[in-house]
């Protein structure tokens, strides 16, 4: 009787402990990995085509730089146009942006240095000089 009541008391202790799948907790956004989002950068001029993970809280020009692939950026605070791609596929959410007005968005220009992904998306990179 002791024997039966003890393992069914570790019986649930056990599951207090086991771990839960995390859930993601921001609406609208889809997670296509496990780490986040693939983003595709390419820059035909600075022979990139590389694709990376990128969590959703993590600004593509640091999982960019992480992952070995070198995007130009000065500021960092979304503040000038230094690290400027264009979104070919995909969404971003860049609110923290100043620099950019409404209709270069709209036309899908991004700051890299403060874009978070919202889905798997392609970036061309180094388009500053296009920008204006």
């Amino acid at each position: 009787m002791f024997s039966k009541t003890l393992f069914a008391l570790l019986a649930v202790s056990v599951e207090g402990f086991a771990p839960i799948a995390p859930r993601s907790t921001v609406v609208g956004r889809q997670q296509s990995t496990s780490l986040g989002f693939t983003v595709k950068l390419v820059s035909e001029e600075h022979e990139i085509d590389a694709s990376i993970e990128c969590a959703d809280d993590v600004y593509i020009v640091d999982a960019a730089e992480e992952a070995g692939v070198e995007l130009p950026y000065s500021c960092r605070a979304g503040a000038c146009s230094t690290c400027a791609g264009k979104v070919l596929e995909g969404t971003v959410d860049q609110s923290e942006q100043t620099f950019l007005e409404d209709e270069q968005m709209d036309e899908g220009w991004v700051l890299t240095c403060v874009a978070l992904p919202t889905s798997d998306c392609t970036i061309e990179a180094h388009m500053e000089d296009e920008l204006f």
